[in-house]
């Protein structure tokens, strides 16, 4: 016989509780009821022992198909749980990194408060370093051509 169904990778949306309900509970009570085409004299013995062989046969490949069924469902929700952990993590390593970003941007803020409050007075210090120096060498020409110091006032 044909198989039922065909085992591979299918993609498709799965409720594996709703599944396993319907593997363990629908394929138990499965309707064997006779179609009305069937004919309504009384079976030979040896078609009625067919019959009751491939009923048998049937029985057997819905329970194996009930059994592969639960398999696959185990399976896809083993890999889900597997799923479901990795992204967490990946959720906490975003969550690190963020963090991470915040407190470098947190420092790039500080250290722009900083540059900006230093730049200007590191220019007003080169000017005043520029003066002093300016000052310093007039006072060194003056001593040295033997003129007396001015005392300047600020």
């Amino acid at each position: 016989m044909d198989p039922l169904y065909q085992a591979g990778s299918i993609l498709m949306k799965v409720n594996t509780l709703q599944g396993k309900k319907m593997v363990e509970s629908g394929l138990q009570s499965g309707d064997f009821s006779l179609s009305q085409s069937w004919p309504s004299y009384p079976l030979l013995p040896a078609d009625l022992e067919i019959l009751q062989q491939k009923v048998a046969a049937v029985q057997r490949e819905l329970e194996d198909f009930k059994k592969e069924a639960l398999k696959a469902i185990h399976y896809l929700e083993d890999a889900f749980c597997e799923m479901n952990g990795a992204l967490a993590q990946q959720e906490e390593q975003a969550a690190r990194v963020k963090q991470r970003l915040r407190e470098e941007e947190d420092r790039g803020i500080v250290r722009n408060k900083v540059l900006t409050f230093l730049l200007p007075r590191e220019k007003q210090l080169r000017e005043h370093c520029k003066r002093l120096e300016y000052m310093l060498r007039v006072q060194g020409c003056e001593a040295a051509l033997g003129l007396p110091r001015k005392i300047q006032a600020n």
